[in-house]
């Protein structure tokens, strides 16, 4: 299948293997402190890790996104280095000023948790580190190296899952925030200096208000898509408790990691996309491939899902943990429809320069998660917050795909 021959082509397969490291290790780390610690504990980690996933969708507000999508067009190499340059500093003025909202957010949740300023610290030092890792990986992206990209983010995942299992075994949850410190500021042992020292201005073939109005929407959508995440914790953290939240969050762990497996298509296939913007006959055959082989995989997920979703919240977290296989299953769900529909058009949209089009049906995916979830989560708990979800992927997958048909109408 030439859909797939292109893909290993693209040298999917190590970013493949560098997609599943970083999965692993995240996994790994999860199930570790979760069964060093208490439920309690791991419920206040929640708490400001959910936080922190939201804000980082906003990574230097947009630079980032930014980057991908006009380095992956540009077509030598100077240019590439010139416009991340550009990007790279002011990106990380943008980033400071959004930790510093970040923490001052975070500390909100002190009124109800006062030992969690603790917490917060580790994580504001971690998504300084964060800017770094992420801006580094995409520079390699759009310079269409994929085997180096892929090399850094496994050595990098590699090291800091040794190092945050040590600390975690020998100091508990203050170990595993360390660990979870540390990891993305190894990404500085591989920063290429000559193209981040100096200053270069915008390649004169960009407008500077298009640019960042592009980096800003697509960060936006970013950031109101994690807040799906932020509000089912948020609002059972408000209707019931800490513990509550833990339970919930251990439920859609597994479930929620499957999302690497379309991610790997997308970060390998990006800047391709993202030349092709304009060729309907490539998209096309893209989509229709893509589908060849997730619908046959997510119906196999789906069976495999509920034949063991109670053994494998059991065997993974232990017995407090049991009563759980119902959400599971519905979260299940939500991701495989996600899959097939938000993930897939979702990323065509922000790679075809659509960030408007993703903005709206962010917006239109918060409005829905929390009419739901104010509905269902005081009658039915956890497994309430997992229904809004599901129902909200499924909803705001095919707007995704609304917006999709009618960019390729006009094309």
């Amino acid at each position: 299948m030439k859909f797939l021959q292109d893909f290993i082509n693209n040298k999917g397969i190590i970013v493949f293997l560098s997609i599943i490291v970083e999965k692993l290790v995240a996994l790994i780390n999860t199930i570790f402190v979760v069964r060093m610690i208490t439920a309690e504990d791991y419920g206040l980690l929640t708490i400001i890790a959910t936080l922190y996933g939201v804000f980082m969708t906003m990574n230097g507000l947009g630079s980032v996104q930014g980057l991908m999508r006009f380095g992956s067009i540009e077509k030598t190499k100077e240019t590439r280095d010139q416009l991340a340059n550009y990007i790279f500093k002011l990106g990380l003025k943008r980033h400071i000023l959004l930790t510093i909202v970040f923490f001052l957010i975070s500390m909100i949740n002190e009124l109800k948790y006062p030992s969690i300023w603790t917490i917060i610290i580790f994580f504001v030092i971690r998504m300084i580190g964060a800017y770094f890792y992420s801006f580094i990986l995409s520079y390699y992206r759009i310079q269409n190296e994929n085997n180096l990209f892929a090399l850094i983010g496994i050595k990098i995942n590699g090291i800091g899952l040794f190092i945050t299992l040590i600390l975690t075994y020998y100091l508990g949850v203050y170990g595993y925030l360390l660990g979870l410190v540390i990891t993305p500021w190894l990404a500085l042992l591989f920063l290429n200096r000559k193209i981040f020292i100096g200053h270069y201005a915008l390649p004169l073939n960009y407008n500077s208000k298009t640019f960042w109005n592009y980096s800003l929407n697509s960060s936006i959508t970013y950031f109101l898509s994690e807040m799906l995440f932020l509000i089912d914790v948020f609002l059972i953290s408000l209707f019931l408790d800490e513990l509550a939240v833990a339970q919930y969050k251990v439920a859609i762990i597994l479930p929620m990691n499957l999302m690497f497996l379309p991610l790997i298509f997308m970060q390998t296939d990006y800047p391709k996309l993202s030349k092709n913007y304009q060729d309907k006959a490539y998209l096309l055959f893209y989509i229709k491939n893509y589908y060849k082989v997730f619908i046959p995989l997510c119906l196999l997920i789906l069976l495999i899902g509920y034949l063991l979703k109670d053994w494998l919240l059991v065997f993974f977290f232990g017995q407090a943990y049991a009563d759980n296989g119902q959400v599971l299953f519905v979260i299940l769900i939500a991701v495989t429809m996600n899959m097939c529909f938000k993930n897939l058009y979702s990323n065509l949209l922000s790679a075809v320069g659509r960030a408007k089009s993703n903005s709206i049906v962010s917006i239109v995916s918060l409005v829905i998660m929390v009419a739901l979830s104010l509905i269902l989560i005081p009658i039915y708990g956890v497994l309430g917050a997992a229904i809004a979800l599901a129902i909200t992927f499924i909803l705001t997958g095919f707007l995704s795909a609304y917006y999709f048909r009618n960019y390729l109408n006009s094309l």
